[in-house]
């Protein structure tokens, strides 16, 4: 039997990497951002990379929160919490003043990585209690 692309993936870590590479390009940016002219390297500046980022977050991230949402746990504070942290993302990369970006861009993808979290425990707790359901019925 073939499996959905979906399914066999686990979107939600998925998710969370995407959230936690962003936060790292975020961190180290600045840290780096003294050694790439010297290098020649510009890629970690590059605008198109931040909206590609950005990008896969958001439909990464709400495809599996979704999804987690419909097929399983209904509960909605994981999307709450993603749209949250996404637009934290947006307002520190396109709003927020120099000094305040990397705080507010951390906050947000802490938020996302909760969110993901929040899904995946969801999703768990669904399924015991969807097993343990089938068992109890088998049983009787």
């Amino acid at each position: 039997m073939r499996m959905n692309l979906f399914t066999k993936w686990n979107l939600d870590a998925l998710g969370i990497s995407a959230s936690l590479a962003c936060a790292v390009h975020c961190a180290l940016l600045p840290l780096l951002i003294t050694a790439l002219p010297l290098l020649g390297l510009e890629i970690l500046e590059n605008d198109r990379l931040e909206y590609g980022l950005l990008a896969v977050s958001f439909v990464v991230g709400y495809t599996a929160l979704f999804r987690g949402y419909s097929r399983h746990h209904r509960h909605i504070w994981p999307l709450v919490w993603f749209t949250l942290g996404f637009a934290g993302l947006l307002v520190g990369h396109f709003l927020a003043p120099e000094g305040f970006e990397p705080a507010i861009i951390t906050t947000g993808a802490l938020l996302i990585i909760v969110a993901h979290m929040l899904n995946l425990r969801g999703c768990k707790r669904c399924r015991v209690k969807r097993e343990a359901d089938a068992e109890m019925k088998d049983a009787a």
